[in-house]
């Protein structure tokens, strides 16, 4: 749901739970987790909003909740995915930078053996460098831009408004 602020349009998502325990992990007994299928519902609810958009996190319960647990368990979340996309960020750095000396010094290979090995093994070392350069510029080009996308797009979740309120659920 839509909505228009003074600062630009307000995203909702609308979380309906019959008691506080459902939100997190049943394995987790501090409640510091939020379980899988709701932070796999909040993911695809946070992709069908605009990029400005604010997000409001509106959960209605019909008991109480602790609002301060709730808080705490979302910015785990949040926490957990920046430290996957900051890993994945040191595991592209490290691969692409194997990958681009590994087709460096094939490729050099290729052109030194020249002459030296016939046509089809030079031709096989020439391909296996420029295959390695290649998977290298990949990561470069596809994969370095999408780790970007996620972390601002995990400081953008950072901000999200919690609302909880009680509802009538019958």
């Amino acid at each position: 749901m839509n909505e228009h602020t003074e600062s630009g349009k307000v995203y909702e998502i609308n979380l309906r739970i019959g008691e506080e325990k459902e939100l997190y992990e049943p394995y987790d007994e501090s409640c510091r987790t939020l379980s899988g299928s709701v932070a796999d519902y909040l993911a695809g609810q946070y992709g069908k909003k605009d990029a400005g958009d604010e997000i409001i996190l509106k959960i209605k319960c019909g008991g109480e909740v602790n609002a301060d647990r709730v808080r705490g368990a979302f910015r785990e979340l949040i926490r957990e995915q920046e430290l996957r996309n900051y890993n994945q960020k040191r595991l592209n750095r490290i691969k692409q930078l194997w990958l681009l000396c590994v087709g460096v010094v094939f490729v050099a290979a290729g052109i030194l053996l020249d002459g030296v090995l016939g046509s089809v093994p030079v031709e096989l070392i020439s391909i296996v460098g420029s295959f390695a350069v290649w998977e290298a510029a990949n990561i470069w080009i596809v994969e370095n831009p999408r780790n970007r996308l996620a972390k601002r797009t995990l400081k953008k979740l950072n901000a999200t408004r919690i609302v909880i309120e009680r509802a009538d659920l019958t």
